[in-house]
């Protein structure tokens, strides 16, 4: 038993509450109150008047996409400005010239970002190598780009069909030019990669583990558990065999459940469960993907990847096995879609949303109140990195009016249950799952580039930091985590500075010096 004391402790259980100590034991808090009155009969551990946060939550990511970039390189900005910078910066990966089952890795690029205003093809990633196979995501880790190694174990060739949901480029003469577009052309990459790798994803996995740690984030979502090449729930357990040691929540992408003949397996691991279904409804704003009801300025409404009766069926299957339906939709088209076909069905899993959307981007006043209103109890999972780190795709690719209905944060959390996340790597900045550098953006409304984004949807340093704690743990279900409060696990983090008083232009300068897992240090800087 641990009495931690002399700090201030921001428990989480409302938007003021804080206290100077606490007492842990076997991993639970027990005691909360003024140091004065904690027990006398543990062991003491002084916080040296330092702010202290329930463990930082971000239950929308992408773990395997991140451990795939941590040994990749960053294809962002201000590092790679053009194609000729990301090949210099692919020649200097620890991957290059490691033989030619060993696959070199990128994240991040954003062709409205680099001087060629292009997407870098397989020509580009030829001039890097032909003998080891080049992958890179694109910074909303849809899309992607191959070189003709990649493409070849994937057996892409000129008559390769179009997956659903997907599209692979070509060049005029018919043949594949290495741009796959959308997650299910992505998908035939990443499948040949990692049927190659399971033990090197094994690795990579663990190795993330610092990671998250070292940003605070003692739980995290998975957004896109996956069946083949092997299942997401292998690469996990494996995992925590050899460390890993955040809380994991698994969402399983529809179209690799629907037509799943056995029982969804029962993880092993206590730190593991299988949450949810993931359904995408549509792409991204910055990739022109995304389904909006008024055309971007090239005349294109982005794509409509799930069609009703689709995703009614996905909300079925996760009714009958007692599991959130967690649905990707960013366009207002694709957000009235899942409100009509939803709104009006009965919860399945009592307190906790039994629909979250994810991303919500555009909402306009009509949608907001169609979600508080309805029947169906919705969480709403937003992103406060994209209206920092994309802020010229949304200015390039919206109207003044849909841009006023992005990100709206504060309107979203007077509506329904709303958390903040990373949804990283997806995005085109270095540090994409920083938590706070995203409660800056949700608190300060400002983008990297200076720009002020609908300043009128700016919320509070505690909400925001509520959005990655309480707030998260509600939406996710993670019903004993996001406080510090008797009952509740001990996981804390101890802060660099005062996040709750800070400059709010300085909150993503604030770092995690420690984090502890029920009462036990597990990082320090």
């Amino acid at each position: 038993m641990t009495v931690f004391r002399n700090g201030k402790i921001f428990t989480a259980e409302t938007q003021t509450t804080t206290v100077s100590a606490m007492q842990i034991i076997d991993g639970q808090v027990v005691w909360t109150g003024t140091a004065e009155k904690a027990p006398d009969d543990s062991e003491v551990v002084d916080l040296a008047g330092k702010t202290v946060l329930p463990g930082l939550l971000d239950i929308h990511t992408h773990p395997k996409y991140i451990a795939d970039a941590l040994h990749g390189v960053a294809c962002t900005p201000p590092d790679v400005m053009s194609i000729q910078d990301m090949q210099a910066a692919l020649r200097l990966s620890p991957a290059y010239g490691q033989g030619a089952n060993v696959w070199i890795e990128g994240w991040g690029f954003d062709e409205s970002k680099l001087a060629e205003h292009r997407t870098p093809t397989v020509t580009d990633l030829d001039e890097v190598s032909t003998t080891q196979p080049i992958f890179i995501y694109r910074s909303d880790c849809h899309s992607s780009v191959g070189n003709s190694k990649a493409l070849a174990l994937a057996g892409i060739t000129a008559g390769t069909p179009d997956p659903v949901g997907g599209e692979i480029g070509h060049f005029k003469s018919g043949e594949p030019n290495g741009y796959m577009k959308e997650v299910a052309a992505t998908q035939l990459l990443i499948q040949a990669k990692s049927a190659q790798n399971f033990e090197t994803d094994v690795t990579n996995m663990t190795q993330t583990s610092r990671h998250y740690l070292e940003n605070g984030l003692v739980a995290i979502g998975e957004l896109m558990g996956r069946k083949l090449p092997y299942d997401t729930l292998q690469l996990y357990e494996a995992a925590y065999q050899k460390g890993f040691q955040p809380r994991t929540a698994i969402y399983y992408v529809w179209n690799e459940l629907k037509g799943l003949s056995e029982p969804l397996q029962h993880p092993n691991h206590r730190d593991l469960t299988i949450a949810g279904v993931k359904v995408f409804m549509d792409g991204s704003i910055s990739g022109e993907t995304a389904w909006n009801k008024v055309p971007y300025p090239s005349g294109k409404t982005g794509v409509s990847l799930t069609s009703t009766d689709e995703l009614l069926a996905a909300a079925t299957f996760a009714r009958e096995h007692q599991m959130q339906l967690a649905v990707h939709a960013m366009g207002d088209a694709a957000i009235q879609r899942v409100l009509d076909a939803t709104a009006s069905l009965t919860p399945w899993l009592g307190v906790v949303p039994s629909v979250r959307i994810e991303h919500a981007t555009l909402l306009s006043d009509a949608m907001l109140a169609e979600i508080k209103a309805a029947p169906m109890n919705y969480g709403l999972v937003t992103q406060p990195i994209f209206l920092f780190a994309e802020d010229e795709s949304y200015r390039q690719f919206l109207s003044d009016e849909q841009f006023k209905t992005a990100y709206r944060i504060k309107s979203m959390n007077q509506a329904a249950l709303t958390a903040l996340s990373s949804d990283a790597p997806c995005t085109p900045w270095a540090k994409p799952d920083d938590p706070f550098i995203a409660m800056q953006a949700a608190v300060t409304r400002t983008a990297a580039n200076g720009d002020v984004v609908n300043a009128n949807e700016a919320i509070s340093v505690t909400q925001a930091v509520l959005g990655y704690t309480a707030w998260a743990a509600q939406v996710a279900g993670l019903a004993d985590s996001g406080q510090l409060k008797p009952g509740y696990r001990g996981d804390f983090v101890v802060l660099s500075q005062d996040v709750l008083t800070v400059a709010p232009d300085q909150i993503g300068q604030t770092n995690v010096t420690q984090t502890w897992l029920g009462g036990q240090l597990v990082y320090e800087r």
